[in-house]
């Protein structure tokens, strides 16, 4: 699963996918002046030649954020690109429809006070309208054949249209200014008509028992709260309860733990009045004043679920907001009986970890590996998030219990930050995330 931050970096994208040699000149591997950097030099190349390889044997690839007749990706149809490149079978999904700042399409006007760099600007706002589409969304490529394909449109938790065409409040261009100069990482506004969904497909592997395995590639809304993230998931998961197949559920599920909506003064007043748990803590800072208690806990409350939103979640001790979707996922029982897979056996992961989900998604000392980061992180004290992830129905009947068939059940996850990391500039702004699907039933240790 990778998304690929619309691909802009299409030539890398392609080349990690099919040709490490092309994608070694590309990105070519520098060795660093000062002698104690070589072994940290050689182990991100063995990293990032290891990476290569794996994507080598890809049967199935999900991507969110895919552009199709986009000026900013060259009109291309991205999707297609790579899986002509990959000779692999595609379904692609509209998420959005993008239409601002296009002055051909009478949106609105943008101008800068310097006329040189306002000329620069209207050259780069100029579209062909022969070859724009303006289409943004979500694809599953696969070895396999494809069929039953359909789009489920999730809850609503974010207008991309009419809120954002609103005028920016003064408590929001205070929060964009404060991403700029402390994490260099710039908010701008998105104008586009569609809204969060989920691509399912079923593909034909001969190795299930129905012929079948069920793929849903899932977006899950960034700009809003982790409740309707959850509630987002729950309608997707009612809408596959039915499926009797092994199913994929893998994408982007912007599991940042926080309150992302766009921020003005209404709204910050009313996440106060209808949070209880604000309310426990200023009676809590009313008998103590000081808060100092409060204030010695931040930093553990802040490093539970730092890099991990499956984190234990209880309310004013331990917050973890993101954990109710989690529970949602595992609490899931399909018509069959069957669950995802929650298992997270070291025995099956590579560096070994355990703990919740790690058979499917790479964990690390602390947490999962993230798969977001700002530009500026501060050595990763903030700025990291574990936003992407894979999660399986094997043939399992209860999430956690170790002695269950392993057969579709995933093992070995990587998170590819080295590789994503080669190039000078990032290839995304997120890695590829892979697990590997045994189609029958592994021998009990690693081969």
């Amino acid at each position: 699963m990778w998304n690929i931050e619309r691909g802009l970096n299409i030539d890398l994208i392609r080349a990690a996918l099919t040709d490490p040699t092309k994608f070694n000149e590309l990105a070519p591997a520098e060795s660093p002046a000062d002698p104690k950097n070589q072994k940290d030099h050689i182990a991100h190349r063995a990293a990032v030649d290891s990476q290569l390889q794996k994507l080598q044997s890809l049967d199935l690839l999900i991507l969110n954020e895919a552009d199709l007749g986009m000026k900013r990706t060259n009109y291309d149809d991205v999707t297609a690109d790579l899986a002509s490149a990959l000779h692999m079978n595609y379904a692609y999904g509209v998420e959005f429809l993008e239409v601002d700042p296009i002055f051909d399409l009478n949106s609105e006007e943008v101008h800068l006070p310097d006329a040189s760099e306002d000329q620069r600007l209207q050259t780069d706002l100029h579209v062909d309208r022969d070859k724009y589409h303006g289409l943004h969304g979500t694809a599953i490529l696969s070895r396999y054949p494809l069929h039953n394909v359909r789009i489920f449109r999730l809850p609503v938790c974010y207008d991309w249209y009419v809120t954002e065409y609103a005028a920016i409040s003064s408590l929001e261009q205070g929060r964009r200014w404060s991403a700029d100069k402390l994490f260099k990482e710039r908010i701008e506004r998105e104008l586009r008509h569609g809204g969060r969904m989920a691509l399912i497909a079923d593909i034909s592997v001969p190795e299930s028992p129905t012929g079948r395995v069920t793929v849903v590639a899932a977006h899950l809304e960034n700009k809003c709260t982790p409740a309707c993230r959850k509630k987002q998931m729950t309608a997707l998961l009612d809408q596959i309860r039915s499926v009797q197949n092994p199913v994929i559920l893998a994408g982007d599920f912007n599991t940042t733990g926080s309150d992302n909506t766009p921020t003005s003064i209404r709204n910050e007043i009313m996440k106060r009045i209808t949070d209880y748990q604000f309310w426990i803590k200023q009676v809590v800072s009313y008998f103590n004043p000081l808060g100092f208690g409060k204030l010695a806990l931040y930093p553990l409350h802040y490093f539970h679920g730092y890099n991990d939103p499956t984190a234990y979640h209880l309310p004013i001790i331990w917050d973890n907001r993101e954990r109710p979707l989690f529970n949602t996922i595992e609490n899931f029982r399909f018509d069959d009986g069957r669950t995802f897979d929650f298992r997270g056996q070291r025995k099956f992961t590579d560096p070994p970890h355990a703990r919740t989900l790690a058979d499917s998604n790479e964990r690390q000392w602390k947490g999962f590996v993230p798969t977001y980061s700002f530009n500026r992180d501060f050595g990763g004290v903030v700025g990291r998030f574990k936003l992407d992830w894979i999660i399986v129905k094997p043939f399992t009947t209860n999430p956690r219990a170790s002695r269950q068939p392993l057969k579709f059940a995933p093992t070995y996850p990587t998170t590819m930050q080295e590789l994503n990391s080669a190039p000078e500039d990032r290839i995304s702004d997120h890695p590829p995330i892979t697990a590997d699907l045994p189609l029958t039933e592994p021998p009990a240790q690693k081969p």
